[in-house]
């Protein structure tokens, strides 16, 4: 066995011991078998067979069971965001068995969706403090990290044309959507520069530009489009002394953003976005047809047709209709939005936004709380939080990630900051004081 694969079996017995005493850690174990999934990365042969994730998926939630009580329980989740979360199931459980062409089709996306559902609210129960926030985000981090590290120091991965393909992660091994994982991790990771202890920084300085280099190896035009809004966010959503150590931390960005964009492919490709008709290349022009053709679908199917609907059911007959080519092959929309939609009808779709909004509102106020009460690494935080769904949102324009899992992992991300960083680390530990009629009768 090699030194890789033995050291990924050690690392993995240790965090399903630790996960004993404190469930964050089966959370990082969760995130090693997906970052570094054995199937997918040439040690993996060494190990055994098996479907690694769904086992630390079952460690992950009997960590959550057998663990006591937390002092700050995720009450946003389990409020308006359950709600919303339980009403989005029944509605993939009617349109699966009401309005689906191909239920055995729509059967696998269906059953995606309720297990990333629970796996949200296992996400935010296993996290208990502000300690275990900072270590599933660092897990999060390393393990986006490992990625970069195969592409950038061992070379791991082909390139079509000028795009990194190859290598990746569980629904992230094409360009585009190793692209959104990989945006949606960036901020994660720069969070932990912008916190006090030194560990996490140095996370943060390791981490940050392998995750950046894969970015843009990826050379996905929508990522860079979400890369810009999360920092059109980042700066526009801080407020008063926040604001100048944002805007500090965008410029160390940047820096890292031009001395990493060599390839001048890149920055060709990413302006085609902003071309007329007759310059833009195929690609961004067959999305504009898919497009047309999902549209064509939702109008057809308002309530939905079931998972998959349009790329594995009823996509080529839209398309034959759009193209006037019979032989067209459909593929994926390339866009979340419409694949919710025609997957799971509008109300579906609204569904999903509302849930986004509810995790984003929360956990801005929280970070408007933490600024006022002048808890500036925790506002910053929260930043990072806020605009890492922010980015992912705008990249689901351009590819069919909305209900792909990391998704559900901003949503948990995002209540569990609400709920944990409301409160002053001094209000935790504070005694109550005895009512005034208390002291008299004593």
């Amino acid at each position: 066995m090699s030194s890789t694969a033995l050291a990924w079996a050690l690392l993995g017995g240790v965090l399903i011991v630790m996960s004993v005493s404190r469930p964050v850690w089966a959370v990082a174990l969760y995130f090693q078998t997906f970052f570094a999934l054995p199937q997918f990365w040439w040690w993996g042969d060494e190990l055994p067979g098996m479907r690694y994730s769904l086992w630390a998926g079952f460690i992950l939630l009997g960590a959550v069971i057998m663990a006591p009580r937390a002092k700050v329980e995720p009450k946003t989740l389990e409020g308006r965001m359950r709600t919303i979360a339980v009403l989005m199931l029944v509605n993939a459980t009617l349109v699966h068995l009401l309005l689906a062409p191909n239920r055995a089709i729509s059967l696998d996306s269906f059953v995606e969706m309720s297990k990333y559902t629970l796996l949200m609210f296992m996400l935010s129960s296993a996290i208990k403090d502000k300690n275990d926030f900072q270590r599933a985000v660092a897990a999060v981090a390393l393990g986006a990290a490992y990625i970069g590290f195969e592409v950038t120091v061992n070379g791991r991965g082909d390139f079509s044309g000028s795009r990194l393909e190859g290598v990746g992660a569980p629904a992230a091994n094409t360009a585009n959507s190793l692209a959104n994982l990989m945006l949606i991790v960036l901020p994660l990771a720069g969070s932990l520069f912008l916190q006090k202890s030194w560990k996490w920084k140095l996370t943060c300085v390791v981490a940050a530009p392998l995750i950046l280099n894969v970015l843009l190896l990826c050379n996905s035009r929508g990522a860079f489009l979400g890369l810009i809004g999360t920092g059109i966010a980042f700066a526009f959503l801080a407020k008063g002394v926040n604001r100048k150590k944002a805007l500090k931390t965008l410029a160390l960005a940047s820096v890292a953003l031009y001395l990493l964009l060599g390839d001048a492919r890149i920055l060709d490709r990413f302006m085609t976005t902003f071309t007329g008709g007759e310059a833009r290349d195929n690609s961004a022009a067959s999305r504009l047809v898919f497009w047309n053709a999902g549209l064509a679908l939702l109008s057809d199917h308002p309530l939905g047709a079931g998972g998959g609907a349009f790329k594995f059911t009823l996509g080529q007959r839209y398309l034959a209709v759009t193209t006037g080519d019979n032989d067209a092959d459909s593929r994926s929309l390339h866009n979340g939005y419409l694949t919710e939609a025609t997957d799971w009808g509008v109300q579906g779709l609204i569904l999903k936004l509302s849930l986004f909004l509810a995790g984003l509102l929360a956990a801005y106020r929280t970070c408007e709380k933490c600024r006022r009460e002048h808890r500036t690494e925790e506002a910053l935080l929260g930043l990072c939080i806020v605009t890492m769904g922010v980015g992912h949102l705008i990249h689901c324009f351009f590819g069919s990630f909305l209900d792909h899992e990391w998704s559900f992992w901003i949503l948990a991300l995002l209540a569990r900051y609400a709920d944990l960083y409301e409160i002053a680390d001094a209000e935790l530990v504070r005694v109550p004081r005895p009512e005034q009629g208390d002291v008299a009768a004593a």
